[in-house]
């Protein structure tokens, strides 16, 4: 978080920070009042939390689906022979392998 803090304003910077960032709500606001001077409202406050949830869901969901497709292009091109095998492969947490198993057995 230093680096950003210490580092040029850029407008491209202050873009990612809003909404392809994986940082906490709560590091995205002091980043913003601290290097941009942004000072939220209450209502924009509450509006740039839902953003912040609404973004990470996406970037969750994004991933679970690179997860699935890497695993099912294991198996087809014969790297290995079942999900679990692909999914240790891969380094995929336990905490993400039920979702990830079902997701694969719906398609």
């Amino acid at each position: 978080m230093e680096e950003i803090l210490s580092s040029e304003k850029s407008v491209m910077e202050y873009l990612e920070i809003l909404f392809l960032s994986q940082r906490s709500y709560e590091q995205r606001i002091e980043i913003l009042e601290k290097k941009y001077g942004i000072l939220l409202e209450k209502e924009t406050e509450s509006e740039m939390r839902k953003m912040c949830t609404f973004s990470d869901a996406i970037w969750e969901k994004g991933k679970d689906e690179g997860i699935r497709r890497s695993v099912i292009n294991l198996m087809k091109n014969h790297v290995t022979s079942n999900i679990e095998e692909a999914m240790d492969l891969l380094g995929v947490e336990a905490s993400l392998r039920p979702a990830i198993l079902k997701s694969i057995q719906m398609h």
